[in-house]
């Protein structure tokens, strides 16, 4: 490939990220609507199907809300919707943990996931061995590059 070539490829896909990135916005904004909550109420959903359990602390430094009134407000609002509960952790029953409540409300959140969850399936298994294995290479490191900006912006 020539360098002028190469060079519009790597323009293009830098384009179509940026494209991803505001879609991928617009979509959790559309899912958040769907089923009456907000976007960032539908992170914390996420990290909380991710990673587990949660301290209220631990939610807002992930979501990057403040540990007071701004995480309370969205785990009351999570509560109240029946998505999540608050309970006392097993190991230091002074800690309260927000978890998913399986048989609530997320089960709609999840549902409204599962058609682009099929679409994305479908698309990655028309790619070669050799073209996932970039693929997977790309997607890691572009989400490493978007975890260091996110930490240097949060300071």
């Amino acid at each position: 490939m020539s360098g002028a070539a190469r060079a519009a490829q790597v323009a293009a896909l830098s384009e179509q990220a940026r494209v991803a990135a505001s879609r991928g916005v617009l979509f959790h904004a559309a899912v958040a609507s769907a089923v009456g909550i907000n976007v960032t109420d539908v992170t914390c959903l996420g990290l909380l199907d991710k990673n587990g359990p949660m301290s209220a602390g631990r939610l807002a430094e992930a979501v990057g809300l403040s540990r007071g009134g701004a995480i309370t407000a969205a785990i009351d609002r999570l509560e109240r919707a029946g998505f999540v509960r608050r309970r006392r952790a097993d190991d230091d029953r002074r800690q309260v943990l927000v978890e998913l409540r399986p048989d609530g409300s997320y089960q709609r959140l999840t549902a409204t996931f599962a058609a682009l969850g099929d679409a994305y399936r479908e698309l990655i298994e028309s790619y070669s061995d050799r073209q996932l294995a970039v693929l997977l290479d790309f997607t890691e490191k572009a989400n490493a590059i978007l975890d260091d900006q996110t930490r240097r912006l949060r300071g």
